[in-house]
């Protein structure tokens, strides 16, 4: 098996795959991350840096994700001012859904090694959640009806600040 560890394991993309993943012409969250909706979430707001989305996964709710609108594989990429209004926009997006949504605390995980573009997922715990238990993004799923995810949506849209 290519690229596999010594216990047949998986290992690290090899230089193709990572080449592939990277490339900002075939980016998924490039072309899809400013779109009113997309198969994974739907936009709440965006501002000059980022695009903030709530995630049609609700098993944990309020969960969204904010993505960088320049394509970035890492933090190391940004410059301090960019990297600065990133977490700042990370920052609003958790104020809203902590006023909406209520959670005990909001896990905040940049990783990137599936999709590597720079962006943060906000992952609500509520008082049902483990707060032992690792965090897991693909928890559920629990996809709410259209219209639970719109009255959500309105929701945090109003707390976010962005035009309905």
């Amino acid at each position: 098996m290519k690229n596999a560890g010594m216990d047949g394991s998986r290992m690290w993309w090899s230089d193709e795959e990572w080449a592939r993943l990277t490339d900002a012409t075939a980016c998924g969250m490039c072309a899809d991350a400013h779109l009113e909706e997309n198969e994974h979430s739907v936009l709440v707001g965006s501002t000059v840096t980022t695009h903030t989305r709530l995630v049609r996964n609700q098993a944990h709710p309020g969960y969204s994700v904010v993505i960088l609108r320049e394509h970035a594989t890492d933090m190391g990429e940004l410059d301090s001012e960019q990297l600065s209004r990133f977490w700042s926009d990370v920052q609003r997006a958790g104020g809203a859904i902590t006023t909406v949504f209520a959670p005990r605390k909001i896990d905040y995980l940049v990783m990137g090694h599936r999709m590597p573009h720079l962006h943060c997922h906000l992952l609500p715990q509520h008082p049902n959640d483990d707060p032992l238990r690792n965090v897991d993004i693909s928890d559920g799923p629990s996809f709410l009806t259209a219209q639970e995810l719109q009255q959500d949506l309105r929701a945090l849209r109003a707390e976010w600040g962005a035009p309905e």
